[in-house]
């Protein structure tokens, strides 16, 4: 008796504790940046620290942070695709501040930082050797955060096609 009881009792709260979830409550995110970085002179792909005249770091600084200028954002790696070309993929990290808020419903926050590249000169590592902005703006609603625009280098590079991943090209 006490182990039907039991059972009933789960089976009770187990059906009580889904019943909240339905699709409608979940927020599809879409932040995952991949940055790939490439020479203007012969197509060299920038990010494989391996091939001489690319660079051998890169860091990811956020401009926003209030309490250390320049502070260094982690999370981001260095990913091969199928062709053997490097790529960074950017989660998320910076941070993010409400741009303007349209209605309860559609909001818009964005990041700001800075990508500094280091490298290799006659054996020794120059950091600093470049440095670009990166600007993302993010839209939110209920049911969608997602990349909607990025500038790089004050230029607009990329706007959301929905249903596509968020693949920006730059050529330097």
């Amino acid at each position: 008796m006490k182990l039907r009881i039991s059972i009933i009792l789960t089976a009770l709260i187990l059906l009580f504790s889904c019943r909240g979830d339905n699709e409608e409550d979940v927020q599809v995110i879409d932040q995952v940046l991949t940055l790939y970085v490439k020479s203007a002179t012969n197509d060299q792909d920038l990010l494989n620290s391996k091939i001489p005249g690319s660079y051998s770091s890169v860091s990811l600084l956020d401009l926003l942070d209030e309490t250390i200028a320049n502070k260094p954002i982690s999370g981001q790696t260095f990913v091969k695709d199928a062709d053997t070309v490097v790529y960074m993929d950017y989660p998320a990290g910076a941070i993010r501040l409400l741009k303007d808020s349209i209605s309860p419903e559609l909001k818009t926050y964005y990041s700001n930082f800075i990508i500094r590249y280091s490298k290799k000169v006659n054996d020794v590592v120059v950091t600093n050797f470049a440095s670009d902005t990166i600007l993302i703006e993010y839209s939110w609603t209920p049911s969608l955060f997602q990349i909607s625009k990025l500038w790089y280098n004050n230029d607009l590079k990329f706007t959301k096609v929905p249903g596509q991943r968020n693949v920006v090209q730059i050529v330097k």
